[in-house]
């Protein structure tokens, strides 16, 4: 098989942890750096794609995506350089950032009991609607996939809610609401395959190398 004949595999991953993330609190496009143990998982999921060197590497400006993908390419010898996308931003939640369930309900629960019953046609409170999500979700997937060439690996690191629309439209998925039926779980490495442009998901959240010690990750393959 030839490079033409070859899909582009592009990698998600989710940024590390952060103390909001550990806290329970709404983040969306408040810059929060990694905590400690954000750091590790970005260590350990660098180690984990040490062997693959991706021609172009995407990141959200939040320090929590970039300084995921900088730890990864620290990791991987070869590499591309890391490219800001502003784009791949996470959805701003507005008033309800810095802030718990708990206290999301006690403060904007009108707007908080709409958004779950229709997030397509509502905003949080004084954030960004899905429409502007899905329309920066859909430049940012165009961008990755003029940024490919025939068997070459991309890698993507952004957020949760940005990955599951990014995922989305790379799919062509009609139904927005396949978005929710989609997990990114921190630091988890998910992949597709792009065959001439044709969407294929190879596997997704999977995280097998934040529960091994750093010597053993490289033991662990993806699928071809």
């Amino acid at each position: 098989m030839n490079d033409t004949e070859r899909p582009v595999r592009i990698f998600f991953v989710r940024h590390g942890e952060t103390d909001w993330n550990k806290e329970l609190k709404y983040q969306g496009s408040t810059d929060i750096a990694l905590n400690e143990n954000g750091r590790s998982q970005a260590r350990k999921v660098g180690l984990r794609l040490s062997r693959v060197i991706p021609s172009k590497v995407f990141s959200s400006p939040l320090l929590r995506a970039y300084g995921t993908a900088e730890a990864i390419m620290e990791a991987n010898a070869g590499g591309a350089p890391v490219e800001v996308m502003d784009d791949l931003r996470e959805i701003s939640f507005g008033k309800w950032e810095s802030l718990t369930y708990a206290e999301i309900m006690e403060r904007h629960a009108s707007d908080y009991k709409t958004w779950l019953e229709n997030p397509f046609s509502s905003s949080p409170t004084g954030g960004e609607s899905f429409e502007s999500l899905r329309t920066r979700s859909a430049r940012a997937a165009e961008a990755v996939k003029s940024a490919a060439a025939p068997g070459a690996a991309i890698l993507v690191a952004a957020h949760g809610v940005v990955l599951r629309t990014l995922l989305s439209s790379l799919m062509d998925a009609r139904d927005p609401r396949l978005m929710w039926r989609i997990r990114f779980d921190n630091c988890s490495i998910s992949a597709l395959d792009l065959w001439g442009g044709r969407p294929s998901l190879v596997f997704l959240n999977d995280t097998h190398h934040l529960r091994m010690d750093d010597d053993k990750i490289g033991m662990l393959s993806f699928p071809k």
